[in-house]
């Protein structure tokens, strides 16, 4: 579950995290929100996104693999838009939306490159994963 927090200073969000804590709740991560976005290099960006994914954060995986994706061209946006939507499928499994989810993994199967990339990702193997969940209708979570 993603949620956020507000609170005055750094102090008091660190007493909520620990309240929250202190009930169970196990936080994965802390972003403070009222800072400007620090750019980071394509390879970091990447690989961030990638673990994001096999996290099972796909939001911010999709958001991650964005930035990139934005600035790209040809075979590599290509790449970069199956991954993107292979995290975006996986969001509406996490909502709920099985049905939803096929849908955009069918589409991302559209966008994986055919031979080698210069994205570092055995698309292969992604392929197999995502063919094998619309080949039976049953979704599983993997890691890329």
């Amino acid at each position: 579950m993603e949620f956020n927090l507000f609170a005055r200073d750094e102090a008091e969000l660190q007493e909520r995290i620990r309240l929250l804590e202190e009930h169970g709740h196990k936080i994965l991560s802390t972003k403070i929100l009222d800072t400007p976005p620090v750019a980071i290099g394509e390879a970091e960006a990447l690989s961030g996104g990638i673990n994001l994914f096999n996290e099972e954060r796909f939001w911010e995986s999709h958001e991650v693999l964005e930035s990139i994706w934005r600035v790209s061209e040809g075979s590599e946006k290509e790449a970069l838009h199956s991954l993107i939507l292979i995290a975006a499928a996986f969001v509406h499994f996490q909502k709920g939306e099985p049905d939803i989810c096929l849908s955009v993994l069918k589409r991302a199967t559209t966008r994986m490159p055919m031979g080698s990339s210069r994205i570092p990702v055995d698309f292969t193997k992604l392929r197999q994963d995502v063919d094998s969940i619309l080949n039976s209708g049953r979704i599983q979570l993997f890691k890329i």
